[in-house]
């Protein structure tokens, strides 16, 4: 077992499910017809961030709203902490937050919602292609929702796409 779990939180092991996660959701957002604008981003339509060291990982545009689009494909949920000023951040720049999250308690969907965002959340974690044995065995051991997708659901994107056609209309 502590092997098990050696593996699976192996920082290089989860900085690249990490960055799996946001591959996939970047070219699912993408075909969506959302268009990447920004990474990184302190500075948004002449304003700029300077409260603290965070920045906004990607900021998308579509029929012209702005998302910041967070993309956490974890097992461990986003610090509460982080997530309170991400969001403030967002307010400060002037564009949606869009979470995309593997799992979140209702208190932080909720806190999303409060800010005018919307919080997408996918359930099970996105193994890179080439470890289905590993994905295999956390499941029958730890019982972990994980899976190997070619790609991202169709139903997840289409929930933020309804959500954000029902954003436009109430506009």
């Amino acid at each position: 077992m502590l092997d098990l779990l050696s593996r699976i939180f192996d920082p290089e092991f989860t900085h690249a499910i990490g960055r799996h996660g946001e591959l996939m959701f970047d070219a699912g957002l993408g075909r969506a017809g959302f268009r990447a604008e920004a990474s990184n981003a302190v500075t948004w339509n002449g304003k700029t961030w300077q409260k603290t060291n965070h920045n906004l990982d990607r900021i998308v545009t579509r029929d012209g709203v702005a998302y910041d689009v967070e993309i956490k494909n974890t097992q461990n949920y986003i610090p509460r902490e982080e997530l309170r000023i991400k969001i403030q951040l967002c307010k400060h720049l002037d564009v949606t937050p869009l979470f995309i999250m593997r799992f979140a308690p209702k208190s932080y969907m909720f806190e999303i919602q409060q800010s005018g965002g919307f919080g997408l959340l996918f359930e099970e974690q996105l193994y890179p292609w080439g470890h289905s044995s590993l994905l295999a065995e956390v499941r029958a051991r730890l019982g972990l929702k994980v899976q190997c997708p070619k790609d991202v659901k169709e139903g997840d994107i289409q929930r933020l796409l309804n959500w954000h056609a029902r954003r436009l209309r109430d506009r």
